[in-house]
């Protein structure tokens, strides 16, 4: 370890890096789980991940269940995730016989609107006008070799079908909210008290915002305490690294709306990122740490055994 030992000063400075960028993780990971946790405007990956215009933003928007809202307008999707959700929600709090009833009857009311929304005039000519637009935006997508004003013309389309998507599906998902809010007032107290929060459909997002959360926790908690301090602040690297590429600040791509500042290539995610990645190729949590408490014991007898087989092949060298 001491061929790493950049002395004291700058061992010190080093080892401030790292419990200010575990700190930074910690900090945004608990403020994402409290807000879990309370329920007050849970945290939500969608929109980095929808707003992303990056070389991997087709994977990224991927990741969001729905993205472009065509099974929220598929009427048969509907119907099938409404079957779902009461099979669900009547499970969950083992609805009686009477209780399944009224479930039913709810149901056949969901359904009935689903029906009226979808026959209406007015909503169909909307629908058939967003998935056009939908259309002529894939394709300029699909182009193999997009020039920068393809880029910012995908990025401006993106933007207004953002906007009628959620204009089209506002009213259905409102109606699914509903509906589903209605299943649950049927369930008795009793029958609420081992279910603290109510039934959620679960989704890919739902998937990427815990791991999101807790991860950010986690990989704060290792930095500030020096544990498993590489794999920490390597995952710190590719979490930024994702970040970064979600809107990267290069030439020909559309700014990111939420960036403090103004960047060209480098950004602050960038330099972060790189700092995550020096920490990971020195042992400062050998230097002050828990990986000193836990791995110190194995450092030290393998240094001995280095020391060792070098006395042994110094004693063992002829004389000249």
């Amino acid at each position: 370890m001491s061929r790493y030992y950049p002395g004291f000063l700058a061992a010190f400075f080093l080892i401030l890096l790292r419990i200010a960028i575990g700190w930074h993780f910690l900090y945004e990971g608990w403020e994402k789980v409290e807000s879990r946790v309370n329920g007050h405007k849970p945290f939500s990956a969608e929109i980095y991940l929808r707003n992303s215009a990056g070389p991997f933003a087709p994977y990224f928007r991927s990741l969001i269940p729905d993205a472009d809202g065509l099974q929220t307008l598929d009427p048969a999707t509907l119907k099938q995730n409404a079957a779902a959700d009461l099979s669900e929600i009547s499970t969950l709090y083992d609805f009686d016989k009477d209780q399944q009833e009224k479930a039913n009857a709810v149901l056949q009311k969901h359904l009935q609107w689903i029906a009226f929304w979808f026959t209406d005039p007015e909503n169909a000519e909307k629908k058939a006008k967003y998935l056009r637009d939908l259309e002529v935006a894939e394709d300029v997508e699909r182009a193999r070799d997009p020039t920068s004003y393809d880029l910012e013309r995908s990025w401006e389309i993106r933007r207004g079908l953002d906007a009628d998507r959620k204009t089209l599906t506002k009213p259905i998902l409102d109606q699914e909210e509903s509906f589903r809010a209605a299943l649950e007032g049927l369930a008795l107290p009793e029958q609420k008290k081992d279910h603290a929060r109510p039934y959620v459909r679960p989704n890919s997002l739902e998937v990427v915002n815990v791991l999101t959360a807790y991860g950010l926790v986690a990989i704060g908690v290792c930095l500030i305490l020096g544990f498993m301090t590489p794999w920490a602040a390597l995952g710190a690297a590719v979490f930024l690294g994702m970040i970064y590429l979600s809107m990267p600040p290069w030439p020909g791509m559309p700014p990111n709306p939420k960036a403090e500042g103004h960047y060209w290539i480098v950004s602050k995610n960038l330099i972060e990122l790189i700092a995550c990645l020096a920490l990971a190729a020195l042992p400062t949590g050998q230097w002050i740490g828990f990986d000193a408490v836990v791995f110190g014991a194995r450092r030290r007898r393998l240094l001995a055994q280095s020391q060792q087989a070098a006395a042994a092949g110094t004693a063992a060298a002829p004389r000249p």
